[in-house]
């Protein structure tokens, strides 16, 4: 186990740009959903305070 380090960035009152070593993302929301989605081409979109979450990968591959 080590430490982690992660620099938030209030962009207004419903945005954040998360930035840590390895990865960065945009936070949407406030106290009822919050979407997230990363460099790793991965939206998560949760309710905060409940536990519940869905994660989904986008890929950009068309059919």
């Amino acid at each position: 186990m080590g430490f982690k380090f992660t620099k938030s960035i209030k962009l207004g009152k419903l945005f954040r740009l998360n930035v840590n070593k390895k990865s960065k993302s945009v936070t949407v929301g406030g106290k009822k959903l919050k979407v997230t989605l990363n460099d790793k081409k991965k939206v998560t979109a949760s309710i905060p305070g409940t536990g519940i979450s869905y994660d989904t990968k986008i890929d950009g591959k068309k059919k």
